[in-house]
């Protein structure tokens, strides 16, 4: 793979990641609202759903770089 090519396969990668990543912190920020709007979430289901936010998140990330990996990208 041409130097050129790997560095437009790595930016992408990072670009994804990072979209990915925002999503799931707009997740834990929406779930922190919630927890602090009265809805009375206890502590113990908050840590659950933060981490089951954080664990999709993460597992989302992976894929997508297994599905980035298997692909030759070219630029023209």
């Amino acid at each position: 793979m041409e130097e050129r090519d790997e560095k437009f396969r790595q930016f992408l990668s990072f670009q994804v990641n990072r979209k990915v990543k925002n999503l799931y912190k707009n997740f834990l920020f929406i779930l922190e609202d919630i927890n602090t709007d009265g809805y009375n979430i206890s502590e113990e289901d908050f840590q659950r759903y933060r981490k089951r936010i954080l664990d999709q998140g993460n597992d989302t990330v992976r894929e997508l770089e297994e599905y980035l990996d298997s692909f030759d990208i070219k630029l023209k």
